[in-house]
């Protein structure tokens, strides 16, 4: 017994602890010791060598279950190849979202923004229907209608953020695949983007307010799958409604507020 040591002896040793050798022994990561006469563990070099590897197998970031499987222990073992190619894969998968974050932080620092808020953060949603149009067209859409542009992001972050209302980020799939596909469509929304930002800076009783309502209910009648999209969107309850208009009018302009409500009321009716 004279190359075996106490646990006191064998805790100092590998730099561990007492509650986790213990822990060790109870889920099998460590096999039961020999003890002396007396009922002390003893430990040598066998076990010295699997405490080695369980921290080398740790500095690589495995957790205990992993090690295990790795080291024996389990009743269903899978090779070391196969337990490294899975945490190879995971680190690579962690790997990108810290990458995608530093891209993020990056951005908000170009822009020199003063301080962080919402408007700091890209959207999902706009991020998605970037993806699907490409970006030559969302390059148009940033130079034909800058201020609906920039008030577009704003808004998907608004809706991003909060649980408004069901499946809207669907949505916003579906008519981006729609203008996609139907590059005329699109370009007369474009045109109709541009006509939202004239009325931007209108008094809100401005009659010209309701008839560019009407000739958008017109654009979106002529657009089945818009007009459906529309259709099923999901109403907000009263007191949820309030506050997202009062969360969106640091966003849109009073008359811009005023359209949005005449094109809602005016394509309810409609469909009546």
């Amino acid at each position: 017994m004279e190359n075996r040591i106490k646990i006191g002896d064998f805790v100092k040793l590998t730099g561990s602890t007492l509650k986790t050798v213990n822990y060790y022994h109870k889920t099998g990561l460590l096999p039961a010791p020999q003890r002396t006469d007396g009922g002390y563990r003893l430990y040598g070099l066998e076990e010295l060598n699997r405490m080695r590897l369980i921290k080398h197998l740790k500095s690589l970031g495995m957790d205990l279950k992993q090690i295990k499987e790795i080291i024996g222990g389990s009743n269903n073992q899978r090779t070391s190849g196969e337990v490294l190619q899975s945490l190879r894969s995971e680190l690579l998968s962690e790997k990108q979202t810290l990458e995608e974050r530093i891209v993020k932080i990056d951005t908000i620092l170009s822009n020199n923004a003063p301080l962080l808020d919402e408007d700091c953060f890209e959207s999902a949603s706009f991020q998605m229907i970037t993806e699907i149009l490409g970006a030559d067209q969302i390059e148009r859409y940033s130079n034909t209608c800058p201020e609906i542009y920039n008030q577009h992001r704003r808004l998907s972050g608004i809706l991003d953020d909060f649980q408004w209302c069901d499946d809207f980020r669907e949505g916003f799939r579906i008519l981006a695949e729609y203008f996609k596909n139907h590059p005329q469509q699109y370009e007369l929304a474009l045109e109709s983007g541009q006509r939202w930002a004239e009325i931007s800076h209108l008094d809100e009783d401005d009659p010209r307010i309701e008839a560019f309502a009407r000739e958008s209910v017109a654009l979106v009648n002529s657009m089945p799958p818009v007009k459906e999209l529309y259709r099923m969107q999901p109403a907000m309850n009263r007191p949820l409604e309030s506050l997202y208009q009062e969360k969106v009018a640091g966003v849109l302009t009073s008359a811009q507020i005023k359209y949005q409500q005449l094109f809602k009321k005016l394509l309810l009716t409609d469909d009546e």
